[in-house]
């Protein structure tokens, strides 16, 4: 029953399953648990069974990238009552209709209707489940999201403030060693984002946090102003990661971090 402790640092004010509920979950753990690729920047395997998890995340609060996060939410909305479905998608901010299907999101259904429930997509993660049931558009604060549904899958592109593609689920079903295969791919593989990138990001009020090896940036979401800063010290980015990310980070594991960032954006600028 670990899974009451992560439900319980949620502070949900919603009581039973509900729409309510499952909005206010989304919204809470995006404020509270991080995207993280800190793990991913590691040499060990990244487990993903429930008492890592909880340990990781919720305990050590070291953050997670999707496959944590979202199955992290999934074992939590099975135990609260919810009916959850994992499925795969293919993430599309590059433009690249062939990618692969390497992102975890969690359908869920209450009543006659399915929602796509994402808590592991960084910066440009929903703050509430998307209804997937019909094509159509929905508006979340000035996020407007394009529904587009099939009969095999869904893609979900944002119409404002920005037009991109995030990604297409594939709403064949998946099993949990499925995802054991593409985690392994995703923090292992050399070529691999998340092993050759520090990433962070915190979605959290009316703002967006964002670290992409050394360039901080903070977004407020109804003006779209933004501001950069570059970090320039092992001390900055502890900082940071500490204040902006929430996240438990050592001396030690800052400074590896800023060598890591700094051979990572030297490597991208050659």
């Amino acid at each position: 029953m670990m899974i009451q402790d992560y439900i319980k640092s949620l502070q949900l004010t919603q009581q039973h399953a509900c729409l309510a509920q499952l909005r206010e979950i989304q919204e809470k753990h995006l404020e509270m648990y991080s995207f993280s690729s800190i793990s991913a920047l590691g040499a060990e395997i990244i487990s993903l069974q429930e008492e890592a998890l909880l340990d990781r995340l919720v305990l050590r609060k070291k953050g997670g990238y999707c496959f944590e996060q979202n199955k992290l939410a999934y074992l939590a909305l099975e135990h609260l009552g919810y009916e959850v479905q994992p499925l795969l998608a293919k993430v599309l901010l590059n433009g690249n209709e062939d990618n692969a299907r390497t992102h975890r999101v969690t359908l869920v259904k209450i009543g006659d209707e399915s929602y796509l429930f994402d808590v592991g997509f960084g910066s440009k993660s929903p703050k509430e489940p998307l209804c997937i049931s019909q094509s159509g558009t929905i508006e979340v604060g000035n996020y407007h999201y394009k529904i587009t549904r099939t009969a095999s899958d869904v893609r979900i592109e944002l119409l404002q403030p920005e037009q991109v593609s995030l990604y297409s689920v594939s709403l064949v079903p998946v099993t949990e060693k499925d995802f054991d295969v593409v985690h392994f791919y995703s923090h292992q593989h050399p070529e691999s984002n998340f092993v050759n990138n520090l990433v962070l990001s915190r979605v959290t009020g009316g703002q967006r946090f964002t670290l992409r090896n050394l360039l901080y940036r903070e977004l407020h979401e109804v003006s779209q102003f933004s501001t950069v800063i570059e970090v320039t010290s092992a001390q900055q980015l502890l900082s940071l990661i500490r204040q902006k990310f929430l996240l438990n980070v050592c001396t030690s594991e800052a400074e590896r971090l800023f060598a890591r960032a700094q051979k990572s954006m030297r490597m991208q600028s050659a």
